[in-house]
């Protein structure tokens, strides 16, 4: 595609933003050499997604002007402005009010967006985890389920266009190597190399539900010991049973929540991914015996196991 002057980067959640933006950040030197720039106005650390709260406090102009003001002061480079927070209706308008035309006529918005089922577990997880929520995983995904992400798309299409919207179902087969970092180096132009050659170790695996739960009653018990490092520190060291997906929801209740989306999920593939035979692949949801739940004999294992990864971890962290 013809080079532009701005990529925004849009999310979602939980489709590897952390990965992608740890690499804009720590690769800002190579990528400067190549012609791109991770904008610094409106950052903090990784992401932009201070931009946000600056636009909740009544600061969204300014913000905006910086960050216009640091894409005009280099016209002959590729900036990237990157946050899941933007994946959110009502944020496209702010950038229609406050971007110059020309800038907007010169955007590429990226959207990597996950199959609603797997979106739902996650942010089950993610929740649970920062001791924010207590209930029932499938009580969590109904209460989830309106994913209709073709809202937000929209208003980004009526703000840059609807040929500059690049969606991306977030599958490892859609990506280079099945990696995501990869696969938006790619859509930068930027070299083979450089992408290849930059490997951040996530912080976003999927920790098993009852590691992630265990973890949720340690924020609400007020612990002094930081989650955050336990987790890193787990992904680190990936004791037995800790690290877990497609544990949480059943076959027949991600089958509905699949069924509840078809339509819209077509009308998405249609419009941004036409090339595409269908936007998620879903052949996992065709096999009867897929995502079995476990016994209650299995769950005490696992919750022996999630005891044993924690604890493991808060020794390691206290050595």
């Amino acid at each position: 595609m013809e080079k532009p002057r701005l990529i925004l980067h849009i999310g979602s959640q939980k489709t590897g933003t952390t990965s992608i933006q740890g690499f804009l950040k720590n690769k800002a030197e190579a990528l400067a050499v190549e012609g791109v720039n991770y904008v610094s106005a409106g950052r903090t650390n990784i992401a932009h997604n201070s931009v946000l709260q600056a636009i909740n406090q009544n600061g969204g102009k300014k913000v905006a002007k910086a960050m216009v003001a640091e894409i005009k002061a280099a016209p002959d480079v590729t900036h990237v402005i990157s946050s899941e927070m933007f994946f959110r209706r009502g944020l496209a308008p702010w950038f229609d009010t406050h971007f110059p035309r020309r800038i907007k006529r010169q955007t590429k918005v990226i959207a990597y967006i996950r199959r609603q089922d797997k979106y739902a577990e996650a942010m089950y997880k993610q929740r649970v985890k920062n001791g924010r929520y207590q209930g029932d995983p499938e009580d969590f995904a109904r209460e989830q389920i309106d994913l209709y992400y073709g809202r937000v798309l929209r208003q980004f299409s009526q703000v840059f266009g609807q040929e500059n919207i690049i969606v991306r179902p977030f599958e490892r087969r859609n990506f280079p190597n099945g990696d995501v970092q990869q696969d938006f180096a790619h859509i930068l132009g930027l070299s083979r190399e450089l992408a290849e050659g930059y490997d951040l170790p996530s912080s976003n695996a999927t920790l098993s539900r009852e590691v992630s739960e265990q973890l949720g009653d340690m924020r609400r018990a007020g612990t002094d010991i930081n989650t955050r490092d336990i987790i890193r520190k787990i992904i680190a060291i990936k004791p037995q049973g800790a690290i877990r997906s497609g544990d949480c929801l059943s076959l027949a209740l991600r089958r509905e929540i699949m069924a509840h989306h078809a339509k819209y999920n077509e009308s998405i593939r249609a419009t941004y991914c036409p090339d595409m035979e269908q936007l998620f692949d879903e052949k996992d949801l065709e096999d009867d015996a897929a995502y079995e739940l476990p016994t209650s004999l299995e769950t005490a294992i696992r919750t022996e196991q999630a005891k044993h990864a924690i604890d493991l971890a808060i020794d390691q962290l206290s050595a």
